[in-house]
Order: C-alpha cells, then sequence, then structure tokens
C-alpha cells in the first residue's frame, strides 16, 4: 500500500435490540459518528474528499443512506459520498475503498465506515406489487433477510456455523463448553473494560430525545457457565450455538479518518495508525468461517509480519465457534484476540463493525504498547476481509 494514515475515529456506543438507542434511526446514528469526528479533527470539514458508508440493512431507510448521512452532518453538501453493502464487512470494506482510492491518487482525505440499527430494521411484504386475491400474507423480517440468511444455501448464519463445528469439532475443541467459555470472557472483558473508562475517548454520546446515551450495552459480567449452559440452542435441537455464545443483534456507528500520510503531515495531523495492507478470501458460502483463517494468513504472509508480532486481533465475533477455531488453527493467544471484548457481548450490528472495531484499535494503539493490529470479519456469501494496521 501506499503510505496511508488512520487520523482519528470515533463511534457511538453499541445499542442492544430494542436498547437504549432504538429510537434513533440509523442515519441519524451515522450522522453522529461523522460529526463527532469532524469535531476531533482540526481539519476543515471542506477539506474533506470523499466519504464511504457502509450499512447492510437499507429496506426502508430511503434513497442512498450514506448520502443522507453526509447532507445531515458538518460536512458540506457537496462532499462526494458512496454507500458500501457488504453484509458484516460493509464498514471495514468501505475503509479500504477509501485507501484504493487515496493510493490512486484521486483523494487526500476520506472519511469512511458504518453504520447500522437492526432495531428499527422494518418487516416486508414481498409479492403484493401485482395484489393478493386469496390467502394469507407473511410478513418478512429484513434484520434477517437482508443480513442473517444465505440465500444460496436458504439457511441462517448460525447453521452454517454449525456445519462449522461438524467439521472441525474432532480436530479444535469446539464444544458447546468452549463456546461458551469464550462468550464468558468476552463479557468479562468487555465489562471491565467499559469500567475503567477504555472507551470513553473513542465515544461520541447519543442524544436520543430521552436521554444522553454514553456507554456500550450488553455486557453481563455475572452470567455464569451454570446461566449459559442453561441456554437451549438456537438452530438445532442438539446444536452447540445459543443467544449467548452468539453475537448481539444491536446498534451503533463507527467511521475513521484515513488519509495520504503526507497530506496529513502538511496539515499538522498526527496520525494514530499506518495502513500496512489488507485482503479478502472467498470460499464457497458454507465455508465462510474458515475464510477468517484464510484472509488472516495471506494478509500476514505478504506483511512478512508474524501471529506473535501482533498486538491485537479485532476479529468481528460472529459466533464465539468461529472465534475459537480461528485461534486454535493459527495460534492466536487468547489474550490478544478482543483484548477488550468483542461482539459476544457488545454486539454486531452489520454495517457499522468495522468502523468501530477500526476505531477502538486505533485508540488502542495510543493507550497501550502494541506495534500492529487486525480488523477483520467475516462476510456472507462465503467471504472474510481482514486489515493489518501498525502503530504510527
Amino acid at each position: 500500500m501506499s503510505d496511508i494514515v488512520l487520523v482519528d475515529g470515533a463511534r457511538t456506543p453499541h445499542g442492544t435490540l430494542l436498547g437504549s438507542l432504538s429510537d434513533v434511526e440509523s442515519v441519524e446514528l451515522g450522522r453522529v459518528a461523522v460529526d463527532g469526528l469532524a469535531e476531533r479533527i482540526d481539519l476543515n470539514p471542506a477539506a474533506v474528499d470523499w466519504v464511504c458508508l457502509g450499512n447492510a440493512i437499507q429496506a426502508g431507510i430511503g434513497q442512498v443512506p450514506g448520502r443522507q448521512v453526509v447532507v445531515e452532518s458538518v460536512l458540506p453538501e457537496t462532499t462526494p459520498t458512496t454507500t458500501v453493502n457488504e453484509a458484516s464487512g460493509s464498514g471495514l470494506r468501505a475503509i479500504t475503498l477509501a485507501a484504493d482510492r487515496i493510493a490512486s491518487g484521486r483523494v487526500s482525505f476520506a472519511i469512511a465506515g458504518g453504520f447500522e440499527s437492526m432495531t428499527r430494521a422494518p418487516w416486508v411484504l414481498p409479492g403484493l406489487r401485482d395484489g393478493k386475491r386469496y390467502g394469507d400474507v407473511t410478513l418478512k423480517d429484513s434484520m434477517l433477510l437482508d443480513a442473517l440468511w444465505d440465500v444460496s444455501l436458504d439457511v441462517h448464519m448460525g447453521e452454517i456455523t454449525e456445519r462449522l463445528v461438524d467439521r472441525f469439532g474432532d480436530e479444535y475443541d469446539l464444544s458447546r463448553r468452549a463456546q461458551d467459555e469464550y462468550a464468558l470472557e468476552s463479557h468479562r472483558r468487555a465489562a471491565r473494560a467499559i469500567d475503567e473508562g477504555r472507551f470513553d475517548a473513542e465515544v461520541v454520546p447519543v442524544d436520543t430525545g430521552r436521554d444522553v446515551v454514553k456507554r456500550d450495552e450488553g455486557p453481563r459480567p455475572d452470567s455464569t457457565m451454570d446461566d449459559l449452559a442453561r441456554l437451549s440452542p438456537s438452530f438445532r435441537p442438539e446444536g452447540t450455538i445459543t443467544p449467548a455464545n452468539a453475537s448481539k443483534l444491536s446498534d451503533g456507528a463507527g467511521v475513521v479518518l484515513v488519509a495520504d500520510a503526507d497530506a496529513a503531515a502538511d496539515a499538522g495531523l498526527e496520525p494514530m495508525a499506518r495502513l500496512v495492507d489488507y485482503d479478502f478470501v472467498y470460499r464457497a458460502p458454507d465455508e465462510f468461517n474458515e475464510a477468517v483463517g484464510d484472509v488472516i494468513e495471506r494478509v500476514l504472509d505478504t506483511a512478512e509480519v508474524e501471529v506473535d508480532d501482533v498486538g491485537a486481533f479485532w476479529v468481528n465475533e460472529a459466533f464465539a465457534a468461529q472465534s475459537v477455531y480461528v485461534m486454535q488453527r493459527l495460534g492466536i493467544p487468547r489474550e490478544r484476540m478482543n483484548p477488550y471484548g468483542g461482539a459476544v457481548a457488545f454486539g454486531h450490528p452489520i454495517g457499522a463493525s468495522g468502523g468501530m472495531l477500526a476505531t477502538s484499535l486505533a485508540y488502542q494503539f495510543v493507550a497501550d504498547d502494541i506495534e500492529y493490529g487486525l480488523v477483520g470479519m467475516s462476510l456472507g456469501g462465503g467471504g472474510a476481509v481482514m486489515s493489518l494496521w501498525q502503530r504510527a
């Protein structure tokens, strides 16, 4: 890559499904993150050359939602904008597209990330364009249809992850207990990080009209293994995946300012991180979990960086089974895998997670003595995306 830097980031708190952010539309969450970022950077908003925002559940939220965010924000209405929909990878894909655009010399400063309200996702009525003369009409949940369901296989992403357990249960410990242990630790790390104020600097408060939300929702540190063991499997009667060891449904937004390093220096901006490289891997749709391991290997091999050199793996916890599989396959120490908790505790607001995770890693570079960090996730349809960053 060209010398591309992450100057700063901003994210909203994570809001649980029907939680504190439930009255806030997804576009408004995006606007809060963009304005929060603009306010903390000593750069004229007119200097932002391009905005790229991910959003996965777009049913009913209006034309080009990324553009709506920019029009409502402090950025000039003339700021070019692109909306990206690549399921869970939407926010990170937006960041990689911004990096490509900077590398091409077309822009110097770009805001990128994503936003999502799973709470506000509507139900839809397919097939009514030509009317319905007789019989029942079935509502479809756009959150499930547009974000959590593999169309090629006609199954939930959770069922595909149960198939991962089937394939690798003998080679790795992907048992229900191993997943629950991972999930419980994620909750405890997240709660501890919140209490210690780890996220205070990166979070932008959200005014809901009723109150101001400043802290992440979701973590349940007081749960026990017995509590988790009592939950029924979600996708198979004898399955291993439950609501406790899968990512929560949630709301949120996160964006970063990426820039050409020379342009940032000329503007007097001190970056937090440098983008080393990124990559994608695709497999068959029912192997999206394995693709996460593939893409981490590829990015590290290309950069000639070892697993032991990476201080933090901010790899989205779509399912604890996926995280446990990737850790064991690649030999990632547990203390470096989502060191301050992950989506099992906080939630996974689909299109927003890439921007939120990138923001958290950037602030970890400032707070902790680590040299390299990874941000990435699996993608619906069999893929995964991963980005490698270095402390600036």
